[in-house]
């Protein structure tokens, strides 16, 4: 089983680098929509690793591929996020921001 990667030009080196084949470059949100139907039509590839900007710029087209998807901050860092879960404690026990 391989492993296939979609990402910005430095996330793309940084995999070539280390061995991997399946890597797309992508510059924008069509490129990350080919690269990851290529990817999750390709029956040798066992899970896709997307930084999470791109991720976030597809998230529809994701949630239809069954394969396992990890994301993974890009240069930039990673995206901040609230925790839904840690939302829901806080309004059950009645902390509120």
């Amino acid at each position: 089983m391989k492993i296939g990667v979609i990402g910005d030009r430095e996330t793309a080196i940084g995999f070539r680098l280390a061995g991997l084949e399946d890597v797309y470059e992508v510059n924008n949100k069509d490129e990350a929509l080919d690269a990851i139907k290529k990817l999750s039509s390709n029956k040798d590839i066992a899970f896709i690793i997307i930084t999470e900007r791109l991720a976030e710029e597809i998230r529809e087209d994701i949630k239809k591929i069954n394969k396992v998807i990890i994301e993974i901050p890009d240069k930039n860092g990673k995206i901040e996020r609230e925790d839904p879960i840690k939302e829901l404690i806080r309004k059950a026990v009645g902390v509120v921001k």
